[in-house]
């Protein structure tokens, strides 16, 4: 991709970096204001209900649907293999750690993280193996996209997908959003489907209930234990430190690891363990993890205020590790001590040497190793994701156009008045290698949210000092970036020419982390346009609704400064925040789109999709969907469609 030049590639970064700075100082005076156990109380039935909010699951908590796979039989343990339904027709593989002895046992329920073989990955093994000779029964259980439930492997050419669980995840994560789903909240039921089958067990004692983790296990188990009063104990390992921490240190997550909403409800990490305090915890982190160990000291001091008003302050402990991301031996062996403690068993255990480490295929729960290829009659994620949003698409009444204008600002989280930006006048730029009135652009930053700048550069050849008075105009609001966009493309070339870069876009293109401006890393499932966009999420809006807020406060300049006749041109992703622009605003007088998407339900539909999460409205298919919308215009007459396409267009 071509970016003339990213002047505000910090913007966004330190945009962030302020929010979440001003939500831990206003959630540190909350905490500190605390003064009794009644006030400690109230606070965690508050952040309770706020953290609960932000999962939206099915409530059954029957026992679930088992299959007995096959047994692996050892001298003081055996493991059972099977497979759970946590919701209809859908299958969870899990192993069952059972001591050979008799009685009541604690149980844990062991989550894992991002490794590919799941619940067969060594470490993972190691620490339910030791913890079944310590007399636990653990279930150890295959998240979705790992082990044995890769949910990809029947798609072909699947660039970037294949073989990375963490992609895998990312890509169902931004099509559930579009049915107003979440990945986290799916994984969490998966989880808690295999807690309602542990307790059914009858070797299992429910008054002693543990769950731990590492990595995506670790925020598996940090959401989990916030979900559930059940739970006795948790160790979370490597995940807990503070949201503030990963994204000052501009730290990307998995689409799981990010609730939406919750940051808008004034939550942090730490909430998530005061969900149900003074329950015993145990924050394990490493001394060199991404995830920030300060963070999680940070954490457990301030979470430790509430834990001492409540009279159990020793309840939470942290632990954090000598060596690298991980759940390395010394981050098991705290976790079995601080267990054996509250479980009423030994407390002081270090790891036996008596494990032993079995191959995937002896632990699986299917003859391919794979749930796709040899069950295909059971349900993927996104044949029961597919099945929602048809079953919504064919419930849904029809809206007015006013009634689809007003659920629209609420989806994008829209203001009821749109402010007017304030505007810096910007150097002109231009390239003496074509035309001037292509080449010279008269710049002008337009400042709505607090140092988020979006440039609007007028194509016409004279170098301004001021906005121009003009009767007529027309915006280009670009696929990538408007002024490479602008010398390239074959677009008629109005007497009043202007691109927009609404925000990470062009000029304003985010350029933190290890992901710079190639198309390519653009539109991955992983990179900073996805970063950005989930912290948006988190806050309760989304990346798309915050560009249709530039483009609207960019027709209020314009318009204000003179500007009698506004048109507008989008190209690819700029067709999305575009169209429904223009659909909100009668001051914008027509839109000609190019290479647009033809809707939202072809991409939730297609397994695999490139168009970048960014674009995608949380819960648009819950009413009408783009072709309504284009529709809405077009019965103003205020539409021209040029062209379709099924996926993104390369860059120009």
């Amino acid at each position: 991709m071509h970016n003339q030049r990213s002047i505000y590639g910090g913007m966004l970064q330190e945009y962030a970096v302020n929010r979440l700075r001003d939500l831990n100082e206003e959630r540190t005076k909350r905490i500190d204001a605390l003064k009794d156990r009644s006030n400690a109380e109230n606070y965690v039935k508050e952040v309770r209900s706020r953290v609960q909010s932000c999962f939206n699951m099915p409530s059954d908590r029957s026992v679930p649907k088992v299959e007995l796979c096959g047994t692996v039989e050892r001298e003081k343990f055996n493991i059972e293999k099977l497979i759970y339904f946590s919701r209809e027709n859908y299958p969870v593989t899990a192993n069952l750690y059972v001591p050979n002895t008799p009685g009541k046992h604690p149980g844990v329920l062991f989550v894992c993280g991002h490794s590919n073989d799941g619940k067969a990955c060594e470490t993972y093994q190691r620490g339910a193996q030791n913890l079944a000779l310590q007399g636990y029964v653990v279930l150890l259980i295959d998240p979705v996209s790992q082990g044995e439930r890769w949910q990809f492997v029947d798609v072909p050419h699947a660039q970037g997908i294949h073989g990375a669980c963490t992609s895998e995840h990312s890509m169902m994560g931004k099509q559930l959003r579009l049915a107003g789903e979440y990945l986290g909240a799916w994984r969490a039921y998966d989880a808690l489907r295999g807690l309602d089958y542990l307790l059914s067990r009858s070797e299992v004692d429910p008054c002693r209930i543990g769950i731990t983790g590492n990595s995506g296990g670790g925020t598996m188990t940090t959401f989990v234990q916030a979900l559930d009063s059940r739970f006795t104990m948790a160790a979370p390992s490597c995940y807990v430190t503070s949201w503030q921490r990963n994204i000052e240190n501009e730290l990307v997550a998995d689409a799981e690891q990010l609730p939406p909403g919750i940051l808008g409800k004034g939550c942090e990490m730490g909430d998530l363990i005061l969900a149900y305090a003074p329950r015993p915890i145990l924050l394990l982190g490493q001394k060199n993890d991404f995830f920030d160990a300060r963070g999680l000291k940070e954490t457990w001091e301030n979470a430790r205020k509430v834990y001492k008003l409540l009279g159990a302050e020793e309840n939470l402990q942290f632990f954090i590790g000598p060596t690298d991301h991980g759940y390395s031996i010394e981050n098991r062996e705290a976790m079995y001590s601080f267990f054996g403690k509250h479980a009423a068993l030994d407390s002081d255990v270090k790891e036996s040497a008596d494990t032993e480490i079995f191959k995937a295929s002896d632990l699986n729960c299917t003859a391919s190793g794979q749930l796709m290829s040899s069950r295909p009659e059971f349900s993927t994620l996104h044949s029961l994701l597919e099945k929602e949003a048809l079953a919504a698409e064919a419930s849904r009444k029809k809206l007015s156009t006013p009634e689809l204008k007003a659920e629209l600002k609420k989806a994008l989280d829209l203001p009821e008045i749109i402010d007017l930006p304030y505007c810096r006048h910007l150097p002109t730029i231009g390239w003496s290698s074509v035309p001037r009135e292509r080449a010279l652009f008269s710049r002008f930053g337009l400042e709505g949210d607090k140092g988020v700048v979006t440039t609007l550069k007028i194509c016409s050849g004279r170098n301004y000092k001021h906005f121009p008075e003009m009767e007529k105009l027309t915006i280009y609001l670009p696929h990538l970036d408007s002024g490479s966009e602008l010398l390239k493309l074959d677009l008629p070339l109005e007497e009043n020419l202007a691109g927009f870069d609404y925000r990470n876009i062009g000029e304003s293109l985010a350029m933190t982390g290890s992901f710079g401006a190639e198309y390519r890393k653009f539109c991955t499932v992983h990179n900073q346009d996805y970063h950005y966009d989930s912290i948006e999420l988190m806050f309760g809006s989304s990346m798309v609704g915050r560009r249709v807020l530039d483009i609207l406060r960019a027709v209020e300049y314009v318009k204000t400064n003179g500007v009698k006749e506004l048109h507008l041109i989008a190209r690819g992703q700029g067709v999305i925040p575009g169209v429904l622009a223009a659909l909100l605003t009668r001051k914008v007088a027509k839109i000609t789109i190019y290479d647009a998407p033809r809707s939202y339900m072809s991409m939730l539909q297609k397994r695999v999709t490139f168009w970048p999460q960014s674009c995608m409205v949380p819960g648009i298919l819950k009413f009408p969907d783009l072709p309504e919308n284009y529709a809405a215009l077009e019965s103003e007459r205020r539409l021209e469609t040029v062209n379709f396409v099924n996926e993104p267009v390369p860059e120009v």
